[in-house]
């Protein structure tokens, strides 16, 4: 099976977009946390790295690897009204990996998909904004994300 950097490496579009640990989340490497920075595998700024190729499509901001999974990430307010612009967005990165990222494709039964949330959460965990979010395998929003909880 393809490592996390390799898939990174044979995809494209994002090949020279690849960062240490999760610096390529900038400031927002903060709203995530790891029991062990050494089993971090590297991140990716999506959202910056392809803007250029799909300019009006609704992008997923992240990626990182850690142990031996695959995390997107995105970090986007955590109001009812978002929910739709989140579910377009997965359907966007699911695309896009099936189109321009496939070697990303095959290591997806590894991959989680996360909403963390920039500010203030407004969804309760038994909404129906909850059970949406649930059904389209999208876990939160989250004030943080704790990747040890997802492996």
């Amino acid at each position: 099976m393809m490592s996390f950097v390799d898939a990174i490496r044979n995809t494209s579009e994002i090949s020279e977009c690849l960062r240490a640990g999760l610096q390529a989340l900038g400031s927002n490497s903060t709203k995530i946390r790891v029991v062990s920075t050494n089993h971090l595998k590297g991140s990716v700024d999506i959202d910056s790295c392809v803007k250029c190729a799909y300019p009006t499509d609704h992008r997923w901001d992240y990626i990182f690897g850690y142990k031996d999974h695959v995390y997107y990430v995105e970090i986007h307010p955590g109001s009812t009204g978002e929910v739709k612009v989140i579910i377009k967005k997965l359907n966007w990165l699911k695309q896009w990996r099936n189109h321009s990222a496939t070697s990303l494709e095959n290591i997806q039964y590894k991959s989680t998909y996360h909403w963390v949330s920039s500010g203030k959460i407004a969804i309760t965990k038994n909404s129906k904004y909850s059970r949406i979010l649930a059904q389209n395998g999208i876990s939160g929003p989250n004030s943080i994300l704790r990747a040890d909880k997802f492996l």
